[in-house]
């Protein structure tokens, strides 16, 4: 199930165990009858968390070896884009329901608590974007 979320690009367990309850072709290929419910999100959180990141990553490459053995994938290169954007329209609506704190309010506290700005001090743009190793 979890690679049929990944197939899909569905990036939480609820929407994978959802999909695969939902899709008669999914049930057939995962093997689960219509009498019987498929496993739900806390079973794959449990089924995840008990297999090593090893297990995981050998049997992700051997489905992909599969997959790629009966001509199912194309491409030779893989490009990963590790761009940083500032979702604007999101970002500045946030307000912190305990506090009523806004997102640059919020950050401004983390900051002075760390110890990345001093009291009094107004961070810059690079302030949120450092590392504690700087």
């Amino acid at each position: 199930m979890l690679f049929v979320g990944y197939y899909e690009g569905i990036g939480s367990q609820r929407g994978v165990a959802w999909r695969c309850a939902d899709s008669l072709s999914l049930r057939k290929f995962l093997g689960v009858p219509l009498t019987e419910d498929t496993p739900d999100h806390s079973s794959l959180t449990r089924i995840r968390d008990r297999l090593p990141y090893e297990v995981h990553s050998g049997i992700f490459r051997f489905v992909l070896k599969l997959a790629s053995e009966k001509g199912l994938l194309k491409g030779k290169a893989v490009g990963v884009d590790s761009t940083t954007l500032e979702a604007d329209a999101a970002m500045k609506s946030i307000v912190r329901r305990d506090s009523g704190e806004d997102w640059e309010g919020y950050l401004t506290r983390l900051m002075k608590e760390e110890g990345v700005i001093e009291d009094g001090d107004e961070p810059t743009s690079e302030d949120p974007t450092r590392t504690s190793s700087e």
